[in-house]
């Protein structure tokens, strides 16, 4: 009976760690909105590039709460992705500031 019963304490520490352990996941190919709370009612606190890794900790009303450099967010579940993939932001181009050219030195 002794035996039994460690082995169900045993079986049920180990469900409840791998419960509690994060999962890996990665911002699909969007920008997304990292909110206070499950929900468009909870205030945008941030922004996920794609491709961004995160850890999901929890999941409720199809949010997933996920940690992210040692603070919590959460995300809209559908626009996480089980892969990696690559993401490289577009390169931004600086204007030429604009210069007049002048004929004969008046302007015309």
């Amino acid at each position: 009976m002794k035996k039994f019963i460690a082995a169900a304490i045993l079986a049920a520490s180990a469900l409840s760690a791998s419960a509690a352990a994060a999962t890996q996941a990665y911002v699909g190919n969007v920008h997304l909105n990292a909110r206070s709370g499950p929900g468009t009612n909870y205030h945008v606190i941030g922004t996920f590039n794609p491709c961004t890794p995160v850890h999901v900790v929890a999941q409720k009303w199809g949010w997933a709460k996920v940690a992210y450099k040692h603070n919590y967010y959460w995300v809209s579940a559908q626009y996480l992705s089980g892969h990696s993939c690559h993401y490289a932001p577009k390169p931004t181009y600086k204007k030429k500031p604009y210069k007049k050219h002048y004929n004969n030195g008046y302007g015309y």
